[in-house]
């Protein structure tokens, strides 16, 4: 019975790791499809956005129940996220992907 539950509970922790892993792969590939990067980009981007979410869980763990200490250190990283964002693919690229953001604002309102 005590090796069944350890067992759920690991594939239960691997299942949620897929599936954060699952939606980074499809953020990084909307941002492929809106930025119009190579694949060798994609992954880059992909890594980045792996980075950024680990920075984060590791946030969350340290900050605990306070979200305002949180949320001052994670626009620290989404700073540093998009700064390395913008160096990987560059100017023109950026202006693509603020363009699809306004205009999925505007779209929203």
């Amino acid at each position: 019975m005590r090796k069944l539950l350890v067992i759920v509970l690991l594939l239960s922790v691997s299942v949620t790791q897929a599936q954060k892993n699952k939606k980074a792969v499809q953020l990084a590939d909307k941002l492929s499809e809106i930025m119009v990067l190579s694949a060798e980009d994609n992954a880059k981007v992909l890594e980045l956005i792996l980075d950024r979410n680990k920075s984060k869980a590791k946030l969350r763990k340290e900050f605990g129940d306070d979200e305002a200490g949180f949320k001052v250190e994670a626009k620290k990283v989404e700073k540093e996220y998009n700064k390395s964002l913008r160096t990987l693919v560059g100017n023109e690229k950026m202006q693509l992907l603020k363009k699809y953001r306004t205009a999925q604002r505007e779209a929203k309102n």
